[in-house]
Formats: C-alpha cells, structure tokens, sequence
C-alpha cells in the first residue's frame, strides 16, 4: 500500500478524476468525496492564488515538475502537512493529459522540527545571556567550535576574530597559564570528569584578568565537545588578596603583625642558612603622647617610626609590629655585625626624620642577638629583649646625668 496519497486532474482545470485510498484517509473522509473535486479547495484561501499560478505554469509546460511543502484542509476544520509533488502526464505526441499529484504526510516530522527549533532558540537564547564566557572546545583537539557573546564583551573581541584563535590566545601566556596546560585540563575533564580551576586570562587590549573556569565533557550532535564556563573573578581575588594582606599586616603602620612575624620565625627556625639576627625596638615616650597629646599624636608617631623603619632595612628583612610601642625585625643571614650596624642606622636616621609639630623626635631602645646555629634560635628573642631593656635603662640615665 502506497504511503502517498495520490490522486490526477484533468488537463484543462483542476477537478480530481482519480484517486487511491491513501489520499481519502489523508484527508480523514470517503473516497467518493473526491470524485470532481477542485483541487485547489483543498488548499487554505489565502494560498490559492499561488497554488493555482503553480498549476499554470505547469500546464503550459513552462514547469515539468514541482514539489514542496503545503499546508492541507480538511472539511472537519483541521488541517495537516503534506509533501506535495505534482507531475505532468503527457500523451504520446507530448500534448498535456493532466497532472498527477502525490502527498506525503509530514506533519509529525515537521512538529519535531519545530521542536527542536524551539529548544535549539532557548538554547542560543540561554547561551548567550548568562553572564559567564561560554566556550565549546573539540574534545580532542581544543580547537574552538563556538562562544556565547559575553566571550566578545570579556574578552573584547569580535565572533569573527574568535574562530581563528586558540586557548592561548585568551591566557596570560606564561607558565601555567599556557597553551599547553590548557590542553591538558580539557583532556583532564573528557577523561576524569569536570574541571574547576583558577585561571590568569587575558583581554584584546592586553590587560590580564583572574578567571575560575570549569570544564564539562559532553556529546553534542553526535561529536566530542568540551563546555568550558569563564567566570570573571578579578573582584574575588581582590578580595582574598586584601584578607590575605590584612591577616599578616597590622592595620595602623602597614608593617607585617605579630602573628605573621611569628610563623615566619619558626618556618626560618627549621633552614640551614645562618647566622640569623633579631632587632628589638621599642619606641620611647609613647605614654607621654599619649598623656599629654592623646591617643591620635601616639598613633601619628607610632606609624613615623614604622616609615622610619621601612626606610632602613632591605626588603628581604622582616619589620613587624609586635604590638603597641613594640617593633621587631628579622634579619636572615645577617651576623652581629651587620645588626649592630643597622642600630646604629637606626639611630641616624631617627635624628634626621623630619617629625610633626609638638611630636618629640622618634627615640627607639634597641637591642639585638644573633644565632649561629639551630640551637641558639631558642633564646634569641629573650637575649634581644634583655640587651633592648639594658639600652632603655641606659638611656634613662643618660638623660638623667648633670650635663657637664
């Protein structure tokens, strides 16, 4: 049994002269109800006029055949999709006989089209208005099938530009943020799973920017795809970047706090590279500002001790804050010498500093120790502390004695 309906028109109009059973139930009705029928009374109104234009053509012999795809009526109001092909029949001395028609129906094929249309749009329409860079990469080779528009506006290239680019261009460049690593986090998530990791991008313009992305393995249209997802974290990473400060920093001088003082002392405590040397400062006359002055004064001068501090030893020494009018630093291999020298400089540049009106100049007691091996390391703040004390007294009675 044909799955066609098919049914033939006589040569000078329309009417249906003949017709298989497959076009009846097409048309959910009798067969008989064909007999003379119009053709194009199948057809909805307002596409008559070109159906029949169609017919013309074909007739005159101007069309030797025609297909497409039309929308049908039924007489119970519904309608239905059919693959309409229509022929010329000709007699042997090639004049028209009439033209035979044939109907597929397509109307599950076309709603599943249409589907998948709508899920294919809410998909691009998804794809594209998410606020995170979507990249599609070949699972085998990296290579970029496809990017949402928010890739253009994070990145600041056009469409055009990102199909003829790879992962390297869109990353910082330098180890491990190259090309090569980036290729083997795509191979990581096809063979073991999604991938989330941190990432140090970089823009058209050149600016580089922190980025978490995470890599989905999937199969879309029967091909081995990867779903990269770019989040742009620059705001994040500012964020753990001033906790991380504010945690080992004190708040009033800048200068590294106790606790960050102490870890590095212990993790320094375990090396083999010595000597080692500590300062021990303590800063004169603050509870006198603070008195006379109030708090604010003591805080202004506390925080001109530690720029004096700043000033004085390299960057690879540790200056820290231990608390209130407290100052320590640590000096890696650095012997008695060279600590008692930077005192000294200490000192020196205390009496250049330039200091506030009413504030006294910065006046530290200092006081110094030097580890030679791992087992002097244990008393060496005590030592320091102690010869930092025997300076303040010194000093009291410095300033005690009759000038002479």
């Amino acid at each position: 049994m044909s799955l066609a309906g098919i049914f033939i028109t006589e040569n000078d109009c329309w009417s249906i002269i003949s017709a298989n059973q497959r076009l009846a139930e097409l048309f959910q009705c009798d067969i008989d109800r064909f007999n003379n029928l119009d053709f194009l009374d199948l057809i909805p109104p307002d596409e008559v006029e070109q159906v029949k234009a169609t017919l013309k053509l074909l007739a005159a012999g101007e069309l030797e055949k025609f297909t497409e795809e039309q929308l049908f009526l039924r007489r119970n109001g519904s309608d239905f999709w059919g693959n309409l092909s229509i022929q010329r029949l000709t007699k042997k001395d090639g004049s028209l006989q009439g033209l035979i028609y044939s109907i597929y129906d397509v109307t599950e094929r076309r709603e599943s089209e249409e589907q998948l249309n709508r899920i294919e749009s809410n998909y691009w329409e998804i794809f594209n208005s998410t606020n995170d860079a979507l990249f599609v990469h070949d699972a085998y080779t990296g290579a970029i099938v496809d990017a949402n528009k928010t890739v253009e506006k994070m990145y600041g290239y056009t469409r055009e530009e990102i199909f003829f680019m790879n992962v390297h261009d869109f990353s910082a460049g330098v180890p491990p943020y190259s090309l090569n690593e980036a290729v083997n986090q795509i191979r990581k998530a096809v063979e073991g799973g999604p991938q989330t990791y941190e990432w140090l991008g970089k823009k058209k313009s050149g600016e580089l920017f922190w980025t978490e992305i995470t890599l989905t393995a999937s199969q879309i249209g029967g091909e081995g795809r990867v779903l990269a997802v770019i989040r742009d974290i620059g705001d994040r990473k500012e964020i753990e970047k001033r906790l991380k400060y504010l945690s080992a920093h004190d708040s009033l001088t800048g200068l590294y706090n106790r606790a960050h003082f102490e870890t590095e002392f212990e993790r320094i405590s375990k090396g083999r590279k010595y000597p080692i040397s500590i300062i021990v400062s303590d800063l004169d006359g603050l509870k006198m500002i603070n008195d006379t002055h109030g708090h604010a004064a003591g805080d202004q001068l506390i925080k001109n001790a530690a720029e004096l501090l700043n000033v004085v030893f390299r960057q690879e020494d540790l200056v820290a804050r231990f608390g209130g009018d407290e100052f320590i630093v640590l000096l890696p291999e650095a012997d008695e010498i060279i600590a008692s020298h930077l005192m000294d400089r200490i000192r020196a540049a205390a009496k250049r500093m330039e200091t506030e009106p009413g504030l006294p100049r910065i006046h530290f007691s200092l006081g110094c120790a030097t580890a030679n091996s791992k087992n002097e390391m244990a008393d060496l703040f005590n030592l320091a502390d102690s010869r930092m004390y025997e300076d303040k007294a010194a000093g009291k009675l410095r300033r005690a004695a009759p000038n002479c």
